[in-house]
């Protein structure tokens, strides 16, 4: 009997730290965003039709870094696409109104798959399918490069057949909202599974427990 009630404290205990390292593993690190610097840009020119008579313009990928004013420190460097053609931006820090949801989600499944890119034309070729996506037939590209016309075709096809994991792509990608600038697609770096200090002192103590276990069973 003491020996069955023995395996069964051992085993409530074992589970015990199991489950804290699993919360440990899983609770993300939360961060609030209140500026965005954008760092630099590499784009190229591009014509295309849009509504707001333009039939050219500059695309391509961002490197932004983010100010998480709860650590009271910027991000590291990160690539950014543009999401709105009608409004500018330049290489400035700009005040965060609000972070939103990527809409539709396939954008953040095209900056997912496909960024950081490996050229002007990869990054030129990406910022036209994420605007095709985002304003359907309002927006033709029409060129000039023929090598940024077939990526952007590649990346198109690509996407109809994609399988798209919402949950993931939502909890992983914004929309950085920013008063009268061009509001820019990043990586939400918030919810990634970074232990906080309480978590890693619940890893420590299942890591211990865990080897106080082991060594009842040795004796």
């Amino acid at each position: 009997m003491k020996r069955k009630f023995k395996q069964l404290h051992v085993a409530i205990i074992s589970g015990i730290f199991v489950l804290m390292l699993v919360i440990a593993t899983v609770v993300p690190a939360s961060a609030t965003f209140t500026e965005l610097r954008v760092v630099s840009w590499d784009v190229m020119s591009l014509t295309f039709n849009h509504p707001s008579g333009e039939n050219n313009g500059s695309a391509g990928e961002f490197t932004v870094s983010l100010y998480d004013d709860e650590e009271e420190e910027w991000g590291g460097p990160q690539a950014a696409f543009c999401v709105d053609l009608d409004t500018h931006i330049g290489q400035e820090r700009y005040d965060i109104e609000s972070m939103l949801q990527p809409e539709p989600v396939e954008i953040a499944w095209l900056m997912d798959t496909y960024s950081p890119v490996s050229s002007t034309v990869s990054g030129a070729a990406l910022q036209s399918a994420i605007w095709e996506v985002l304003y359907g037939n309002d927006f033709t590209l029409t060129g000039p490069s023929p090598g940024v016309t077939d990526l952007y075709t590649i990346y198109m096809d690509a996407l109809d057949n994609a399988t798209i994991d919402t949950n993931y792509l939502l909890s992983n990608y914004s929309v950085v909202n920013l008063n009268d600038h061009q509001n820019l697609l990043v990586q939400n770096s918030s919810s990634a599974p970074v232990p906080e200090p309480t978590t890693m002192l619940l890893l420590g103590a299942g890591l211990l427990g865990l080897a106080g276990v082991r060594k009842k069973k040795i004796k």
